[in-house]
């Protein structure tokens, strides 16, 4: 299909064949007119009638970027195999002019949004010359994915708790508070959790970075806003809420949220409902919200740095994901599934292992990645002994001391000591941020039994984690 030789009667005609076209033959579909005005749109995008009626007759700008779209119209060609993204989640996107006689009276967009990871794992054993399939993956290639919790890698005890935990959570239907270190894979679990309470559907998954909006736009973006509501709005917008639908929005970065904004989110999570700026009319909320920080947000709302009444709305179901040092019975794993990723493979000596396992990464797993794929380019066919571990570790560590805050460069890298001899004895304070990581560990990430099981409260084991970095 690269042009629809339609009437302008029958793109405005609804409920006759072109409608049903549309909704079984893609996962999303939308029909726009010669002023980029939705006329129509599928029912898989919006599975309430309702939803679907308050998009129609809107600008396309409601749901979409507008650029691709004005240009089918202005040129009458075809625009294939586009990344966009629809609800918060990046797809393929190929758009057709629609074409009465000479003149492009409208555009058909269809949308590809199911599971990209599956869609690069097929298109990846296209063959080389089947060229317009490897220009599809290579798009794919650079799209992030839908996640499943399975794409949280680890079998060790602190893993297989978590997974477990985060998946009554999809089922619970309430709100979910993802905590954990930069580069533990909080995006993961929050899409796993997604995908596991809507079984694979194509719902709507909204994100929003609550560090890249400006506060003053904050508002307009979570709620969306009505014409004129300020300068600057010349027509209604739908916001993230809304666009969420029945599936789930997922506020990332949350303890970096405004004051003022934080309150008003606390309305609409007790009370269901929103209103557009400017606008008086009130909306349900139906999306399911998940939150995610790398911050300690209780400490945050002692300090009046967070409001507490919405940590604790928010924390209906709190999920605690585990450090890289917690969990480095994970670390083999983990790098057979990074090289698997790349097509790869990498020879490593039973002490680059060891040295690996003692590590403190204070990137965490993001930090493993990006070390594995270096690797990958410098030791490809190499055995990678424990010299090369350590130097590399030790070179690279003065910039990961820069960007997480880590007080001692070398830490956990230091050589085991020869058996029978005695190494140096560790210092008290080794030894006691060994045993809050060990009782987080047994804990599975649970604070509260983890402060029991050492033996203090929950506020001393907070000023534990603070000042071990431990966050």
């Amino acid at each position: 299909m690269d042009i629809l030789h339609l009437s302008r009667t029958a793109i405005h005609t609804r409920g006759g064949v072109l409608d049903e076209l549309l909704d079984n033959l893609f996962d999303t579909a939308i029909l726009v007119d010669a002023d980029c005005r939705i006329l129509y749109i599928s029912t898989n995008s919006f599975p309430e009638a309702g939803q679907r009626a308050a998009v129609v007759g809107q600008h396309i700008s409601v749901l979409d970027t507008v650029s691709p779209f004005e240009t089918v119209l202005r040129t009458g060609r075809p625009q294939r195999d586009l990344l966009l993204e629809i609800h918060g989640r990046p797809c393929v996107s190929s758009l057709f002019p629609v074409v009465e006689g000479g003149d492009v009276i409208g555009v058909v967009g269809t949308i590809t949004v199911r599971n990209l990871s599956r869609l690069k794992q097929v298109f990846s054993q296209i063959r080389e010359q089947d060229a317009g399939f490897q220009g599809i993956y290579q798009e794919l290639a650079r799209a992030g994915a839908g996640y499943h919790l399975e794409d949280f890698i680890g079998s060790s005890p602190p893993v297989r708790d978590l997974l477990e935990k985060a998946r009554k959570a999809a089922h619970s239907g309430e709100s979910v508070l993802i905590l954990g270190e930069t580069g533990t894979g909080k995006e993961i679990i929050a899409g796993g959790i997604h995908t596991e309470r809507h079984l694979g559907r194509p719902t709507p998954y909204v994100t929003i970075n609550c560090t890249a909006i400006p506060e003053q736009l904050m508002e307009s973006e979570l709620f969306g806003h009505e014409k004129g509501a300020f300068t600057g709005a010349t027509q209604t917008r739908l916001g993230k809420f809304q666009l969420a639908g029945d599936g789930d929005i997922l506020l990332d970065e949350i303890g970096d949220m405004d004051l003022a904004m934080q309150s008003k989110l606390l309305r609409v999570l007790e009370s269901r409902e929103f209103e557009r700026v400017g606008g008086r009319e009130i909306i349900p909320l139906r999306a399911g919200v998940i939150a995610s920080t790398n911050q300690n947000l209780l400490a945050m709302s002692e300090r009046r740095a967070f409001r507490a009444d919405l940590y604790y709305r928010l924390s209906t179901i709190e999920l605690y994901l585990p450090p890289l040092r917690s969990r480095t019975e994970d670390i083999p794993e983990l790098i057979d599934h990074l090289c698997a990723q790349k097509s790869g493979r990498l020879r490593l000596t039973p002490q680059a292992m060891d040295y690996l396992q003692r590590y403190s990464w204070p990137g965490n797993v993001r930090q493993l990645k990006n070390l594995v794929g270096r690797w990958l380019v410098f030791y490809d066919g190499e055995q990678i002994t424990g010299q090369i571990v350590a130097d590399e570790l030790t070179i690279g560590q003065r910039s990961y001391n820069e960007a997480f805050g880590v007080s001692d460069p070398l830490a956990g890298l230091a050589p085991a000591a020869p058996a029978g001899t005695a190494g140096p004895p560790r210092t008290l304070a080794e030894q006691e941020r060994a045993a809050v990581e060990g009782a987080l560990a047994w804990a599975g990430g649970n604070r509260s039994m983890a402060a029991r099981a050492l033996g203090i409260s929950r506020t001393a084991l907070y000023q534990k984690l603070e000042r071990f970095r431990l966050l």
